[in-house]
């Protein structure tokens, strides 16, 4: 059951593992003047996951599954939505699917970070 925004986190609702990954913070292009999406491993640590809504819906002719979910974290300077655009730059890989981040906020005074987060998988 999530608890209060502001309530402190417990170790034990960190139990899932979660890969925050990073893309450069400048906007670099290739020879095209396409833009990278060169996205490296920044840390692996524990999060609490809370599943907000999942709906699966027919986008041309394809079934297509959206999950939206929430990740709180540590805090980490890092992933401080005070200091760097979270949601640009960051996106978090759980299980071999990439959770990219809508909105990130702090949890009280750098208590923690949560995180909104949006993955689509299309099957085939």
């Amino acid at each position: 059951m999530p608890r209060g925004l502001n309530a402190p986190m417990e170790p034990g609702e960190r139990d899932w593992t979660i890969t925050i990954q990073q893309r450069p913070l400048a906007d670099e292009a290739d020879d095209s003047g396409a833009p990278l999406e060169d996205w490296t491993d920044l840390v692996t640590m524990p999060a609490a996951k809370y599943d907000i809504s999942g709906q699966e819906k027919f986008a041309a002719q394809q079934l297509s599954a959206s999950y939206d979910t929430r990740w709180e974290i540590n805090y980490r300077a890092d992933m401080d939505p005070e200091l760097i655009k979270v949601a640009k730059f960051r996106r978090v890989l759980h299980r071999g699917r990439v959770h990219d981040i809508v909105d990130a906020s702090m949890i009280g005074r750098r208590e923690g970070i949560k995180l909104m987060t949006l993955a689509k998988v299309d099957q085939s």
